[in-house]
């Protein structure tokens, strides 16, 4: 059995398509856990009436706690086997779950994942599955090898994944973060994984909103998102040392002070929040001299 969570805060407008995906799924045998984190809204109404209606629904209320806090609730409960998350906004492939646990099975993997797609119109989903491309992997062997693309946040999110039920114990999401959850936790599955099976179907559907938690918290030079993800990489960083993972560690250490420095020259003197400021000169030997000139000369025109 899977055990599908899923967190829920202030979606009315958007549940009903998440959850008819869900229990519309050719692979029929679910446990779907709606948690539902202090809405002020309909949406745990909406989750009560979908529960009177589908037997594999199991509904919990609790105080919020965040994105991290209704997951790490979902995972607690959780029954089955194998473990998916889903967004409370976004929709799945009929056969999403159906494809990622037979591939699971089939290679003996410990995660299953696709890729995704984002739209702001339910009629831009289009997805052909006639052929597609596969590839199998050593979890910390892949890690070992990570380098930043465009294409990586699919390894990063936890959504289009399906993982088994072992991936996720002794591990859970940070309760004190509310902003890049995924970026602390998804190598750390990679690491525990014997082996990974990748599909490159676009078999999960990401729904761009403006009123998401990401673009309510995001006001223009807030960077509640960069000092989260800076904080995020410094976790990785000590996770990194921990387990003797050089090459991992160094790809990391260099992409922290690429972000630092283009964040720090990028934005206005009198925007950059102390927390950025003060990072930017702990690390400023391990950058570049020709990027560390553009720092100083930006702190002398000020």
């Amino acid at each position: 059995m899977i055990s599908v969570i899923i967190p829920i805060y202030n979606v009315e407008k958007y549940l009903g398509k998440c959850l008819d995906s869900i229990i519309k799924q050719t692979y029929t045998n679910l446990e779907i856990l709606l948690i539902n984190d202090g809405s002020t809204d309909s949406s745990g109404t909406i989750c009560d009436e979908y529960a009177k209606k589908d037997s594999r629904i199991r509904v919990i209320h609790q105080t919020n706690k965040g994105l991290s806090g209704a997951r790490n609730k979902g995972l607690d409960e959780a029954k089955g086997d194998y473990i998916g998350f889903i967004d409370s906004d976004d929709i799945i492939s009929p056969e999403f779950y159906k494809i990622l646990h037979k591939n699971l099975v089939e290679t003996d993997s410990d995660i299953s994942l696709c890729n995704f797609h984002s739209f702001t119109d339910i009629k831009e989903i289009n997805v052909n599955k006639n052929y597609f491309k596969s590839i199998t992997y050593n979890g910390a062997d892949f890690i070992e090898s990570f380098r930043y693309k465009n294409d990586t946040v699919r390894y990063v999110i936890v959504c289009n994944k399906l993982y088994k039920k072992k991936i996720w114990n002794n591990l859970r999401f940070p309760v004190d973060v509310r902003i890049s959850e995924d970026e602390y936790v998804w190598y750390k599955c990679f690491y525990k994984a014997n082996r990974i099976i990748e599909i490159d179907l676009m078999l999960y559907y990401y729904f761009k909103r403006d009123d998401s938690i990401t673009n309510r918290v995001y006001q223009e030079y807030s960077f509640k998102k960069e000092i989260s993800y800076i904080k995020a990489l410094e976790e990785r960083i000590e996770f990194c040392k921990s387990n003797n993972l050089t090459k991992f560690l160094n790809n990391t250490l260099i992409y922290k002070y690429k972000f630092l420095r283009k964040l720090y020259i990028t934005t206005p003197q009198n925007k950059v929040p102390e927390f950025i400021r003060i990072e930017i000169y702990k690390n400023i030997k391990y950058i570049p001299y020709t990027k560390r000139l553009k720092i100083y000369l930006k702190d002398i025109f000020k």
